[in-house]
């Protein structure tokens, strides 16, 4: 069995051939920090669930937006064991994820010591956008200037090769022009002109990075989410997606927090069908967690088409992450609900009826390039105009439900509705769903089915928090229910299992059994043929919980 640090150096071997390991090695150990022992800490539990929020999520006039997340917060004592910080470096464009510097936070923002003081509360998840920079970045500058890393490290190609084949989630053209002291290049950008993609072919690309790993890890970040990794190393004449050096690259940078710090979690956000998404937990030596893209769109369908036909069908045949691996469950969040997961589960129609809801919610939809073709990428709507509160509160649940991990989105938990003002002034789909608050607009806003549906998720997260067969790696059995019922038996008898029953459909269903079962959500006990509410989830058990 070789030693991490052999295996380290086999990793940068294979992705760097033309330079020495052993010095990668050194350059990659001295910027991340000294070897620290492994523990066997468990990395999640059934206390865990996520909040997806925006650093400016809500402001004030006389503090930080920082500073006033961190009382935001605090609302919510306990519910939310980690939140996703959404970028909070300086950034020109798209929500943050234009990063002119990975190692700063963005003084508008607040501070480096803002962030360690949430932290000292619960845990941070931080992106790690490696796919691209901004084109505000200093490596820019030194592009045009023909010096420096810059001169090396952003992508180019030529207009001439062919690229007939890269897969993007956008239609915007890939090659921008760019001139030069050496005269005109074609810069490659995946995502727009104003995100430069880097080239990974260089390592002081991979310096960089770890650069900003190391930030993050100094600020007490443990969970690492890699923005739009399947899209980072490019080969003309490939897809240029999920190419075998991007899990190389995958693999590497786990096996380097491994060396320096055991206890984080990497996690890759991917969104493409379930299958290629599992390629980067598959063999147990990528990432920790995958996000379940494909739940998105499946469990939005059913809510809005009142059936459990298809979700049950996925649930019963989608191949599971491997041991020591999670998925991270989601409805909506900052980017809107992706289709391309479902495109080759549900028909035409199924798939023609999700992106007509949008439109009929008031929302919209994005497009990306196929070929000559632009194909619906994903809905852009609020997912409180799309379900309505009592449902989208189902949908939440069953998130905490299903194995994995449950996140959430912060202005779909507070019911926000459609954001129309902001696509007509920031000029792009997904700010339909992108909503900031000042803190007096914020209170104003909340009250009624909003703050009583809010109240009743947090309610329901902290009773899961308290029962073993919801830990994200317990069993799960789905029953053989007619639909519009989906049912789910979680953990085995050693855990006290629990029965999930969910009507997703319109009209009431029942649910019969024989034994006396105890429902955790209503504190009724119940047996025999029971009805069971449109929009309603029972979780029954034949043991209760500890208050």
């Amino acid at each position: 069995m070789i030693s991490l640090e052999e295996q380290i150096c086999d990793r940068l071997a294979k992705l760097y051939p033309h330079h020495d390991p052993i010095t990668l090695f050194e350059s990659c150990t001295s910027t991340l920090g000294p070897y620290q022992p492994p523990n066997k800490k468990s990395r999640w539990s059934e206390k865990d669930a996520i909040l997806i929020c925006y650093p400016d999520q809500v402001v004030s006039e006389h503090e930080k937006p920082l500073a006033t997340l961190k009382s935001v917060l605090s609302e919510f004592g306990e519910t939310f064991s980690l939140v996703h910080i959404l970028p909070f470096f300086p950034s020109s464009s798209d929500g943050g994820f234009a990063v002119i510097d990975h190692l700063e936070v963005a003084p508008e923002l607040g501070s480096w010591e803002d962030i360690e003081s949430i932290v000292t509360d619960r845990g941070i998840m931080a992106d790690l956008v490696l796919n691209h920079v901004s084109s505000k970045h200093r490596w820019m500058q030194e592009f045009r200037r023909n010096s420096g890393p810059g001169s090396r490290c952003l992508k180019t190609a030529l207009p001439d090769e062919d690229l007939s084949m890269v897969v993007r989630p956008r239609t915007s053209e890939l090659l921008v022009e760019c001139a030069t002291d050496a005269g005109l290049k074609y810069l490659w950008c995946t995502f727009g002109p104003d995100q430069i993609d880097v080239d990974w072919a260089e390592p002081e690309v991979l310096i960089e990075m770890l650069r900003a790993v190391e930030r993050l890890l100094d600020a007490g970040i443990r969970w690492i989410r890699l923005d739009a990794v399947a899209y980072t190393h490019k080969v003309v004449g490939t897809k240029c997606v999920h190419l075998e050096e991007t899990h190389e690259l995958v693999r590497l940078l786990r096996d380097l927090l491994e060396w320096c710090c055991p206890d984080a979690v990497l996690v890759t956000e991917t969104n493409v069908p379930h299958e290629e998404n599992l390629s980067y937990l598959r063999d147990g030596k990528q990432a920790h967690v995958a996000y379940n893209f494909t739940l998105a769109p499946l469990l939005t369908f059913s809510l809005l088409l009142g059936t459990s036909r298809q979700l049950v069908r996925w649930l019963r045949e989608a191949e599971s992450p491997p041991p020591n691996a999670t998925l991270i469950n989601f409805l909506g969040s900052h980017d809107g609900i992706g289709l391309r997961p479902v495109e080759d589960i549900l028909d035409k129609a199924d798939f023609r009826a999700l992106v007509e809801a949008a439109t009929q919610a008031g929302g919209t939809w994005s497009g990306h390039a196929s070929g000559e073709e632009t194909q619906p990428y994903e809905m852009n709507v609020a997912p409180a105009s799309l379900f309505g509160m009592d449902r989208l509160l189902t949908g939440h649940t069953l998130l905490a439900s299903l194995r994995g991990v449950p996140a959430y989105y912060f202005p779909a938990v507070e019911g926000e509705l459609n954001n129309l003002d902001d696509v007509e002034n920031e000029g792009h789909n997904r700010a339909i769903n992108r909503p900031k608050r000042t803190v007096t607009s914020r209170n104003q806003l909340l009250d009624g089915v909003r703050i009583s549906s809010r109240d009743e998720l947090l309610r329901r997260l902290t009773l899961r928090g308290k029962i073993s067969a919801f830990h994200p790696d317990a069993q799960q059995r789905v029953l053989d229910l007619e639909s519009p019922l989906l049912g789910l038996v979680r953990g085995d008898e050693e855990s006290a299992p629990v029965t999930v029953i969910a009507n997703l459909g319109f009209e009431a269903a029942v649910y019969s059994f024989d034994e006396p079962h105890f429902d955790l959500l209503s504190e009724r006990t119940l047996h025999g043929d029971v009805p069971v509410a449109p929009a309603e989830i029972l979780w029954l058990s034949t043991a209760t919980i500890k208050s």
